[in-house]
């Protein structure tokens, strides 16, 4: 009774010495990614653009649209509002701008040094949001593409550039751009967070798939443009000596 399970893990074995020179090749590629993270990004993210163009955009959309209903929908409905950049402009504008007066306001020189470094956090996370968002909406008007509703009720699959009409800006997507760039700023932010930070924001982008809102390379787009914007923004602030990470006495603690 055995012999079939020996057979089995013998011929898994030999597989997976077989794919010893892909492994390797995988190992060198995750290090040069590592190494250059923004480039490679970039580059993965083209990649996955143009086949969703050309290969994935139009039948992930009828599935979306003929599997995705009823609770499913419900929640992916749910989800995408963390996408709204509203939920995450106001409260950090207002702390910034509240950090601001009280900066204005204090008396000591000490406590104004503390309040404006304080300051730099909800401001660097207002800009990073607000920064991408106006860049998305730029492109979303230069390229003019066409949402996955005129394909499900008319078979358009195409561009109508220079318009601001609903209809017209599916690309990029808008919700993943919000939802990349706050939570890639909440990241670096509080790092000791970020797979749970990540998560939300790969859920968001995912419910616009889903809701059938947008198209696979919409939301990629979307994604890529928000998470490097504040990346970028980020290595900006750094060189001019600016660090936004805050450090919670509990890591302090835990770090010792």
């Amino acid at each position: 009774m055995l012999d079939p399970l020996v057979r089995l893990w013998e011929r898994a074995a030999e597989l997976w010495h077989g794919t010893a020179g892909l492994r390797q090749a995988l190992t060198r590629q995750v290090r040069r990614s590592r190494g250059r993270p923004l480039l490679w990004t970039t580059l993965y993210a083209a990649l996955v653009i143009a086949l969703g163009y050309v290969a994935l955009d139009r039948p992930l959309a009828w599935w979306a649209k003929a599997h995705v209903t009823g609770e499913a929908e419900g929640f992916w409905k749910t989800v995408t509002t963390l996408g709204l950049g509203g939920i995450w402009l106001v409260p950090s504008g207002l702390i910034w701008v509240g950090l601001m007066l009280a900066w204005r306001a204090a008396p000591l020189q000490e406590v104004r040094a503390r309040l404006g470094r304080m300051a730099w956090v909800p401001g660097f996370f207002f800009v990073a949001v607000a920064g991408s968002g106006l860049l998305n909406t730029l492109i979303k008007v230069l390229i003019g593409r066409t949402r996955p509703k005129m394909l499900f009720e008319d078979g358009v699959y195409s561009f109508v550039p220079l318009t601001h009409a609903y209809a017209t800006n599916s690309f990029p997507s808008g919700h993943s751009q919000a939802a990349f760039a706050a939570m890639t700023a909440l990241t670096l932010i509080f790092p000791r967070y970020d797979i749970a930070f990540i998560t939300v924001a790969v859920l968001v982008t995912a419910s616009r798939v889903l809701t059938s809102v947008h198209f696979l390379s919409d939301a990629v787009m979307g994604a890529w443009l928000g998470a490097v914007f504040t990346l970028a923004l980020h290595r900006l602030l750094l060189k001019r000596g600016i660090d936004v990470r805050v450090r919670l006495e509990r890591d302090r603690r835990l770090a010792e």
